[in-house]
């Protein structure tokens, strides 16, 4: 399923660290927005596992996010979660993110809320 892009600002640029994580409402999205390794990067605000708000319960130390709710831990640059086994679907969900005369755009098109389930039960190894 293709989605239409819909670019909607989201903060000011200048707002944005280089260590901190902002959040931001752009209608039904709830993000997260930070920069990592130079570059802007949005994400959904809800950790992948029961869909706490990252905004409220997550913490960023250095190049990790962490869900303080259940230790998860994600890559603050791909949102990978960090695991010994790949586990895509336990990713952060990654929204497109452009700055255009000193304004972060998001593009809320690119991902549906709906179409982003939680991970409710990880069997363990």
């Amino acid at each position: 399923m293709s989605l239409t892009p819909d670019w909607q600002p989201a903060l000011p640029a200048s707002q944005v660290d280089d260590l901190g994580m902002h959040p931001v409402a752009i209608g039904e999205h709830k993000l997260i927005v930070l920069r990592a390794e130079g570059e802007l990067i949005a994400y959904r605000d809800a950790c992948p596992h029961e869909g706490f708000p990252l905004s409220v319960h997550g913490e960023r130390q250095d190049f990790v996010i962490m869900c303080r709710k259940h230790l998860w831990e994600f890559d603050t640059a791909t949102g990978e979660h960090i695991s010994r086994i790949p586990r895509p679907q336990c990713n952060l969900q990654r929204y497109p993110v452009r700055e255009v005369d000193g304004m972060i755009e998001v593009d809320v098109g690119a991902v549906s809320p709906q179409a982003l389930p939680r991970v409710s039960s990880i069997k363990p190894l």
